[in-house]
């Protein structure tokens, strides 16, 4: 799982501090994917070339957006 990835690179505290991420949520939507981590600066970005292609606009707009102020840091960020 993503979350031994993130502990092996960034460690326990950083791991314990992201939330949940991939799969499907009651909706059929993705869960979490292409959104902040939960851990600051640290975004999720998880799924193959194509689907990195579509979102990765999404996700820096999201990025920018937040760097000017115009989106508090709590959006995003539930669990």
């Amino acid at each position: 799982p993503i979350k031994n990835t993130i502990r092996e690179i960034f460690g326990e505290d950083i791991a314990n501090a992201v939330t949940p991420v991939w799969g499907l949520d009651e909706e059929g939507e993705n869960i979490r994917a292409y959104t902040p981590s939960g851990h600051p600066g640290l975004w999720w970005a998880i799924g193959d070339f194509a689907i990195s292609r579509y979102y990765s606009k999404s996700l820096a707009l999201q990025i920018k957006a937040r760097e000017l102020g115009l989106i508090g840091n709590d959006i995003g960020i539930s669990s």
